[in-house]
């Protein structure tokens, strides 16, 4: 009996204290590709304004709301800026997750980084591939780190990716 009521009281805790957690999911402007046998699973931090379309009152900033507003087209710009190809075959992006985190400082409404999750399904690491990213916004000196994985094989590779090289290639 005594120890469902600490159980309870712990789960309680854990969901009080969650709700206000600042925690960022990924470092910002930095991402993962996690490599298995299906395929390739990826996640990137991306400054919210690599999605300029979606700051409706052209502030500067992207908001909570905005980003609600125009959640549909950040993921459709997701689909035409972040892609694999394999042997030339391009390779979309599926099951996208956005997932906007609010900046530490300032104004909490502000939403500083974009985390984005999904997979390349049917990715095969030996098959020619490139990892192609052109969500950079304005800003010109804008990078994004990314490391590839497969734990399995015990291979790792980091690269840097900028506006002025968009692709790199993986595992290669």
């Amino acid at each position: 009996m005594m120890f469902k009521i600490i159980a309870r009281l712990v789960i309680v805790a854990i969901w009080v204290f969650s709700s206000v957690s600042n925690a960022h999911l990924m470092v910002a402007e930095h991402g993962t590709l996690n490599f298995d046998d299906s395929g390739a699973y990826m996640v990137i931090s991306l400054p919210a304004l690599s999605f300029a379309d979606a700051d409706i009152d052209n502030n500067g900033s992207l908001s909570v709301s905005e980003f609600k507003a125009k959640k549909d087209h950040i993921i459709l710009a997701i689909l035409d800026k972040v892609w694999m190809t394999q042997n030339e075959r391009k390779e979309s992006l599926q099951g996208i997750m956005v997932s906007p985190q609010v900046a530490h400082h300032g104004n909490r409404d502000d939403i500083d980084q974009i985390v984005v999750m999904g997979k390349f399904v049917n990715i095969d690491h030996t098959q020619n591939l490139t990892f192609h990213h052109g969500l950079f916004g304005a800003k010109r000196d804008q990078q994004l780190v990314m490391t590839a994985k497969h734990k399995r094989l015990g291979l790792s590779q980091k690269f840097v990716l900028t506006p002025q090289k968009v692709t790199s290639k993986v595992f290669h």
